[in-house]
């Protein structure tokens, strides 16, 4: 993606991360897009929080009986008893085995409002045909069991509708089936009725705290991407030549210190190119600079081709000038390397105006190669640079569109103490040998 096309995107991303985060207290939803991101992102909890909790339900059930067994007597447990250990004993079972693992919220949503519901209709069986003096305890429970199984299960707000109005429709229905409502005469059944609604706050506010860390993360994770973004772009065009698009002077130099000091311990080859452009001075002169940029252009993409598929790294050196270096080449195999670059340019043919009509682009290469192992004798990455040098010096006093090789020597120290220079490749430009044009 462009980077401006990228930079429109973090905005609007930005823009709606802090309309979510302004969002007035009732707009649970969240806009569009982070809605489903925020799903597509945000894990369930792990089914074993409702598994120990069903544990606990299970145990509570049947410690129940004895409650049971008070009010019912042991001529009429039996119908509780049976309700709890065949009915209710086995669906907690079944929902700790489906709960295994990391459920969805729908699965966990199912199996909360299953036992939820079976256990609330057996009680409130059991204040059907329990003594009339027993029958508002029951119906207290009744209405218990679904305040703290939705306090306890982490449902979303959704999912909390569903299991809360669904316990209050099961309690009304059977408070008013049963004839229960008005036991008593104190109507405190439907009061209590109203806590099984009291859940519902509790996920309205667990959903929104969520969503709103699920924002804060989301804008730290943006800012921190879209300031890497940034940094790898600084990075790009410090280390990038902005009109060819292949790497400046100073990534080469970088790269060709390191190769220099880590191959020597390695002990490898390390092989160099510099590319110079044959009469670009008089290519400029006669179509313009418009043009000469253009041919850097073209020339810098069929070099580009030769180097990278050797994992060596192609750099801009100046000027019309191209320099390479290619780690594991041999002296041999540099030259190799130097006459594939000198073809992919010529193959392009690149019309040259200041030729005539049948002029086309070429370039002359200087090679030098050397072993690392040679940094212990003294030698240096700038003698191996001046070496290629004053190969390219050679190619373009010899005709040009051409290969030369050099092999690096051992410099005195206060020689070696000097910045590469290059009065080669500028006399070389006043040379003025008649060849015909590469075609």
């Amino acid at each position: 993606m462009p980077a401006d096309r990228k930079d429109e995107a973090v905005r609007r991303m930005n823009a709606m991360i802090e309309a979510g985060l302004n969002r007035r207290w009732y707009e649970l939803r969240l806009p569009a897009v982070l809605e489903a991101r925020y799903h597509a992102e945000t894990l369930p909890p792990a089914g074993w929080y409702l598994q120990s909790w069903m544990v606990i339900f299970i145990a509570f059930n049947v410690l129940s009986l004895k409650v049971d067994l008070d009010a019912f007597g042991p001529e009429a447990i039996a119908v509780p008893a049976g309700l709890t250990l065949g009915l209710f004993l086995p669906l907690a079972v079944a929902s700790i085995v489906i709960l295994r693992g990391r459920p969805s919220a729908r699965v966990q949503m199912g199996a909360v409002l299953v036992t939820g519901l079976a256990d609330m209709a057996i009680v409130l069986n059991s204040a059907r045909i329990a003594p009339p003096e027993h029958a508002h305890t029951y119906l207290i429970l009744a209405a218990i069991v679904p305040l703290v199984v939705g306090m306890i299960a982490p449902l979303s707000f959704r999912h909390s509708l569903v299991f809360c109005f669904g316990s209050f429709a099961l309690y009304v229905v059977g408070t008013v089936g049963f004839g229960l409502s008005d036991s008593g005469g104190t109507g405190v059944p439907l009061l209590v009725a109203s806590l099984i609604l009291v859940p519902l706050k509790l996920a309205y506010s667990r959903e929104w705290e969520t969503k709103r860390s699920f924002l804060f993360d989301l804008r730290e994770k943006t800012q921190a991407e879209a300031l890497a973004e940034a940094n790898a772009r600084l990075t790009i065009l410090s280390e990038t030549d902005p009109l060819t698009g292949v790497a400046n002077r100073r990534l080469f130099t970088e790269r060709l210190r390191a190769h220099w000091e880590s191959g020597a311990e390695a002990g490898e080859w390390l092989g160099i190119l510099i590319v110079d452009i044959d009469r670009f001075k008089l290519l400029n002169d006669a179509a313009g600079h418009a043009a000469g940029d253009a041919c850097l252009i073209r020339v810098a993409e069929a070099l580009r081709g030769p180097i990278a598929a050797q994992g060596g790294l192609i750099a801009r050196y100046g000027g019309e000038e191209f320099v390479a270096l290619v780690p594991g080449l041999t002296e041999a195999g540099t030259s190799e390397t130097g006459e594939r670059m000198r073809r992919a340019v010529a193959g392009m043919t690149i019309p040259h105006p200041g030729l005539g009509l049948h002029g086309f682009v070429t370039v002359s290469v200087g090679v030098s190669a050397a072993h690392t192992d040679r940094r212990a004798e003294g030698l240096t990455a700038d003698a191996l640079l001046r070496a290629a040098d004053a190969a390219l010096y050679r190619a373009k006093n010899a005709g040009r569109d051409r290969v030369e090789a050099e092999p690096a020597t051992i410099m005195p120290a206060a020689m070696a103490a000097m910045p590469p220079l290059r009065p080669a490749v500028t006399a070389s430009r006043l040379v003025s040998v008649s060849r015909p044009a590469a075609a």
